[in-house]
This record gives C-alpha cells, structure tokens and sequence, in this order.
C-alpha cells in the first residue's frame, strides 16, 4: 500500500499460529491515512465529524465517475467538469479516475493523478456531494504545505477518499458501498469500497 512520503510503514507481527498454538493471531501496526482510506472531517476540523459520525447513506450511495486520464496530472478547473456534472446528484461520491494505478509502486504514483482546485471543489460542495475520491494519495499535492484542498472539503463536512484502486473498470454512474473502519471517534481510516455492478 502507498505510504504518504515520511509516514511510518505498516508492520504486521505473527502474535499466534496454529501449528505452535492452535489459533492464529496476527497484531497489525499502521496509521489509519494509508492505502485506500476515507478522510473524515475530523482529519482537519476541530469539531468535525468522525467516522462513527457519518451516516450509513452518505456511505452507501451513487457515484459517478469522470475520466480524467486524459488531461496532464494536477489541479482540475471547474470548466474541464461542467460538461459532466449534469449526472452528478446530491449525495453522490465523485470519483475522478486519472488512471494513477498504472503507476502503482512508483515515484510516478506521487504526482500522476487530478484533483479539482479551489473554484471547482466549491461548486461540487455546493451541489451536495456526499464525498470526493481519487486513485492518487491526496486531495492536494503531495509537496503541498497548507492543505487548503483538504481544508476545502473537510470543512464543509464532505469525506475524501484516496488511494481507489480500479476506478478504470466503473461505468459512469454505479450503486457503491465505502465501507471504512468504524472507530469511535475515528478521524479517518482504511476502508473496502465496493461498487455494485449489474449483471453483464
């Protein structure tokens, strides 16, 4: 999994084993803002809400998915979106699929994927969306020393979620579940998405 440049890796410890044991039993060590994870408000805002906080609709949604492989890496204006935005719903989660994954386990990973800048992550907010996610490690750049994107979303109470894998295989709209670590009090946390396709 992709580890935010300076965060301590995961370790994993065998603590029991069935042979040794009769069970097996395994203590795992890692941050809870790596690989896929879901950013609550509560990552950047004081009196944000946590994970236990979020109810189970604004989990279990819609989402629509935009292309945005084809554009250079980096911030994504407003106008680049408006042609799609009329799919978008309140209460949906917006993912923007840069085909990041590609670069999956290389330095290209940290700078390959889009995101929306000030003006245009303001006009998602104001249309309701439940959450905004990507297949990249953050809703900002990584060398970014203010986290105002971050900032942006957090505050006005709308989830982020980093890291996605597949977004390449979603059709536009599909039926998806974000399933994150419920921890009381949780300011974010590794999360299974899942997105319920129909039959083909």
């Amino acid at each position: 999994m992709p580890v935010f440049p300076g965060l301590p890796e995961p370790s994993f410890r065998t603590v029991a084993s069935v042979p040794d044991d009769g069970y097996a039993m395994t203590e795992l060590r890692l941050l809870n803002h790596i690989g896929t994870h879901v950013d609550a408000p509560a990552h950047q805002i004081a009196d944000g809400d946590t994970l236990d906080d979020i109810p189970l609709e604004r989990l279990v949604t819609h989402a629509l998915t935009i292309n945005v492989s084809g554009r250079a890496p980096g911030p994504i204006p407003l106008a680049e979106l408006e042609s799609h935005l009329h799919h978008l719903h309140p209460g949906d989660i917006l993912f923007l699929c840069s085909d990041n994954a590609r670069n999956w386990g290389t330095a290209a990973y940290w700078t390959g994927w889009s995101y929306p800048d000030a003006h245009c992550a303001r006009a998602l907010v104001q249309r309701g969306i439940s959450a905004i996610g990507f297949d990249g490690p953050s809703a900002d750049p990584v060398d970014s020393t203010t986290l105002e994107l971050h900032r942006l979303w957090l505050s006005s109470g709308r989830m982020i979620i980093e890291n996605v894998a597949n977004l390449t295989e979603l059709p536009t709209r599909s039926q998806v579940v974000v399933a994150p670590i419920k921890l009381a009090g949780g300011n974010g946390g590794p999360a299974r998405i899942f997105a319920l396709l129909p039959d083909a």
